[in-house]
């Protein structure tokens, strides 16, 4: 992608993630919303996944969670994440089950999703769109 298309996804939230509204870090990632696997390619070579309608700024670690998940699919499957949550182990000697708790707990931290504070249903973009 262009330099110059990657700063205007980047400036679509002022630096923030589309997702959850937190800071982008350095390492952020451009979302395809309709993930690129489940776009089709047109006949005249242009690629609709890369539409700018359908680029979000995402924080690295939300774009690898969310993986080839369209929104709907995500939205799903983060109203159910602080299920997996609270059946993470409490202590844990694994070091892929403390790296497994750790990566958990970091998206959970930028989501706002606690074992008993699920996810609200609303990514931050829907709410900034909400009100344009």
């Amino acid at each position: 992608m262009e330099k110059q298309k990657r700063q205007m996804v980047y400036k679509k939230y002022s630096g923030l993630c589309a997702y959850t509204g937190q800071p982008l870090g350095e390492d952020w990632q451009v979302d395809h919303v309709i993930p690129k696997c489940l776009t089709i390619q047109s006949f005249s070579g242009f690629e609709k996944h890369d539409d700018f309608g359908n680029l979000l700024p995402a924080c690295k670690i939300v774009n690898h969670y969310k993986r080839s998940l369209d929104l709907e699919g995500f939205r799903i499957y983060m109203l159910n994440f602080h299920k997996r949550l609270a059946k993470l182990p409490k202590n844990t000697m694994v070091k892929s089950t403390q790296r497994r708790k750790e990566y958990m707990q970091e998206i959970a931290d930028l989501f706002g999703i606690a074992t008993d504070r699920p996810f609200s249903g609303v990514f931050f973009f829907e709410t900034v769109n909400q009100h344009l």
